[in-house]
């Protein structure tokens, strides 16, 4: 039996040869670009919608405060017993007999002395004086009124002391009538201490 040679198919030989051009080296055919751009930058546009709309939701939602999770009590009020009380209460009357004795004295002298003359250099050592002794009676005063004294008998004091600081500034302003007015009020406040500290 006669066998014949079969030509070879197209696809079994070797690769062609690129073509070439006169002269030139071979011309290898161009590969298709993909579109890789494209899909990247539509894939960048979705992300940039979603968190435009997610920072939209988030600045339209209201806010829910915060719970508290802490309760806070007040702690209880300080109680004194009797004797805390009473020496509360003798301190701080201690404290204004001598406030009141040491300003009543600059006060007699000041008064005094503004009767001769209100320009004479003697009235006015003698006033000032008197505004010195009062600011250091009321300043050592305040600190004698402790936590335990009464009620009654911090009140007192604490309205004698806005009457004399009430009267300096009628005397730095040199209005004589309103001081009289206030150091009424004043000896009238003495009064009224001596009764709740029981120094009568």
């Amino acid at each position: 039996m006669t066998t014949y040679a079969t030509a070879p198919l197209l696809t079994d030989g070797p690769p062609a040869v690129p073509p070439r051009h006169a002269g030139g080296p071979p011309v290898i055919p161009a590969r298709r670009r993909r579109r890789t751009g494209i899909l990247s930058a539509a894939a960048a546009l979705v992300v940039a919608v979603a968190a435009t709309a997610a920072a939209m939701i988030t600045l339209t939602t209201p806010m829910t405060p915060a719970q508290h999770t802490v309760q806070v009590v007040p702690p209880n009020p300080v109680t004194y017993n009797s004797a805390e009380i009473q020496a509360a209460k003798d301190t701080a009357c201690s404290a204004w007999d001598k406030a009141a004795r040491s300003t009543a004295i600059a006060s007699k002298a000041s008064a005094a002395a503004l009767s001769q003359s209100w320009r004479s250099p003697e009235s006015a050592a003698a006033l000032a004086t008197e505004k010195r002794v009062g600011m250091a009676a009321v300043a050592y005063l305040r600190t004698q009124i402790g936590a335990a004294t009464p009620a009654d008998v911090s009140s007192s004091l604490k309205e004698w002391m806005a009457a004399h600081i009430d009267q300096m500034h009628a005397l730095n302003t040199r209005d004589w009538t309103e001081a009289d007015q206030i150091q009424k009020r004043g000896n009238d406040l003495v009064d009224a201490v001596i009764a709740v500290c029981g120094l009568g």
